[in-house]
């Protein structure tokens, strides 16, 4: 506080030499600011066929899942009944041989469902991290996938009443993924991928 000739006083801060203009308060250095935060650019919410497809996909997951669990704990009749469809194609084989190979055949088909479901997934999330280039890995994927379906319905699906449901899990698997990977391809989707590339080449 500054005292004038005439007793009273006077705050330093709006002080000023006579004549001059008034000084004005340096700004708090308290750190708060009233301003709202800027926006993240990284963070784009994917466009609606974008959500979709990733709905799909994980339909598609689950549905490929509950057929290797449902066969698997089911595997003893299946098993039984792939046994004499092997030993129809492998006459001369001993039963051993015989017992072999339908375990092969049985959760070969099993195992490649399931490898597929997980490449899938993985590429998936490369995908929604706004990776263009997985979702081409995809499509030659997806038809590895339709391979492996065909073969999990010829060897380890049960004709007749007995297999619907894994024929219908199948069938709507395959149609879920394809479907996904569709809607991965339209413009509005390949528009948010590719920004996520362009932001990368910026920073």
């Amino acid at each position: 506080m500054a005292q004038q000739a005439d007793g009273s006083r006077q705050s330093s801060a709006t002080a000023s030499p006579i004549g001059g203009p008034p000084r004005s308060t340096p700004p708090s250095s308290s750190g708060v600011s009233l301003s709202p935060p800027p926006s993240l650019d990284g963070v784009v919410r994917p466009p609606g066929p974008a959500l979709l497809s990733r709905w799909l996909w994980v339909a598609s997951f689950v549905a490929g899942i509950a057929v290797v669990v449902t066969t698997f704990l089911a595997r003893d009749s299946h098993l039984d009944r792939l046994k004499g469809v092997i030993a129809n194609k492998l006459p001369d084989g001993d039963a051993q041989a015989v017992e072999g190979a339908t375990a092969v055949v049985f959760l070969g088909s099993l195992a490649m469902l399931a490898l597929v479901v997980a490449m899938e997934a993985v590429l998936l999330a490369v995908a929604f991290r706004r990776r263009s280039w997985a979702r081409w890995l995809l499509a030659p994927v997806a038809l590895l996938h339709a391979v492996v379906t065909v073969i999990t319905a010829d060897f380890v699906v049960a004709p007749g009443g007995e297999g619907v449901l894994s024929t219908v899990l199948l069938a709507v698997q395959y149609v879920l993924a394809a479907a996904g990977l569709i809607l991965l391809f339209l413009p509005s989707t390949t528009a948010w991928l590719m920004s996520g590339r362009r932001r990368a080449t910026e920073i």
